[in-house]
């Protein structure tokens, strides 16, 4: 498996690159803009915009699926449009070479929120016929930025304050907002959350595989990484570690890392016993859902008891 690199390698990268896109704009609150970024240059090669959507969420607090799957259309067709169609030589797929950086631009505070917690979840698939990676989801405000990964922020780049007010004009009390309004913001920041945050005493490779399975690997150890940084912040050697099991990437730690135990496999689909013959046993997978996960102590990057590690020789 081919194993990518990292584009950006800290917080000056980023700041410079997102820079960089803002220029391109409109970087005007309320807009969304999604960037093609050459992974080895950094040289952002295009910046398309759209509206920055308002989640909306259901009766349970999850986001809209109808909303989900017409914001992956909007981001697929758009991904066609910005980037290079991946190429087949007749042996190979073509080298990955670009990743599309999605910012939204607008007012509150610069940390993450439904609306990148939408837009991350779009992008899917939304880029898998193109030669681009899905990048991060950053967002933009007059106090900063801000991505995913809690160390990844900033003071700039950061849109333009608003005019500030004549005196004359009683500026309004945030704490006199109507109670819906502030209920509303609370279900959006739960659901976001919920999620993109592990779950009490779920361990790193069951958060992994849970987080994967909504929303794909992008080369990256990006949810070992928050895992670590949500759960474990003084777990500094995980991604060294993973790596010497061969998990340099997420979907890589089951690849060639840890397995889930055989005893919790169960027969494949369309492996009926009436098939076999009488010495055949039938193919074993992995059940979806997996098992719940039997939980870690807090503080822990260990995985818990579903898991056992793979050891190559």
């Amino acid at each position: 498996m081919t194993t990518f690199k990292e584009t950006f390698t800290g917080s000056e990268d980023r700041a410079r690159v997102l820079t960089e896109i803002l220029r391109h704009g409109p970087a005007v609150a309320g807009t969304t803009l999604i960037a093609l970024v050459d992974r080895t240059t950094q040289a952002v090669l295009a910046v398309r915009s759209m509206p920055a959507p308002v989640p909306i969420l259901d009766d349970e607090s999850y986001f809209d699926e109808d909303q989900i799957l017409q914001l992956s259309r909007a981001l697929c067709a758009l991904a066609d449009e910005t980037a290079p169609v991946r190429t087949w030589n007749g042996n190979r797929w073509g080298e990955i070479t670009g990743e599309f950086i999605t910012v939204v631009c607008r007012e509150g505070p610069a940390r993450m929120s439904p609306i990148e917690a939408l837009l991350f979840y779009g992008w899917r698939y939304s880029n898998h016929n193109t030669a681009a990676l899905h990048g991060d989801v950053y967002a933009v405000t007059p106090h900063g930025w801000a991505n995913l990964s809690p160390e990844y922020s900033g003071a700039l780049p950061a849109l333009p304050a608003l005019p500030e007010m004549p005196e004359l004009v009683e500026r309004p009390d945030p704490a006199s907002a109507a109670p819906e309004v502030l209920e509303a913001e609370r279900v959006l920041a739960d659901a976001s959350l919920a999620l993109l945050g592990p779950e009490p005493r779920e361990c790193l490779l069951c958060y992994v595989h849970r987080m994967m399975m909504e929303f794909g690997c992008d080369g990256r150890l990006r949810f070992a990484a928050h895992y670590r940084d949500a759960r474990a912040p003084r777990a500094t050697a995980l991604e060294r570690r993973l790596g010497t099991a061969g998990g340099y990437c997420d979907c890589e730690i089951f690849l060639n890392g840890y397995e889930l135990r055989q005893a919790y496999w169960v027969p494949e689909m369309g492996s009926q016993q009436e098939d076999l013959d009488d010495d055949d046993d039938p193919e074993l997978t992995w059940p979806t859902p997996l098992p719940r996960c039997t939980g870690v102590r807090g503080g822990s990057t260990q995985p818990c008891r579903l898991w056992d590690r793979l050891y190559r020789w």
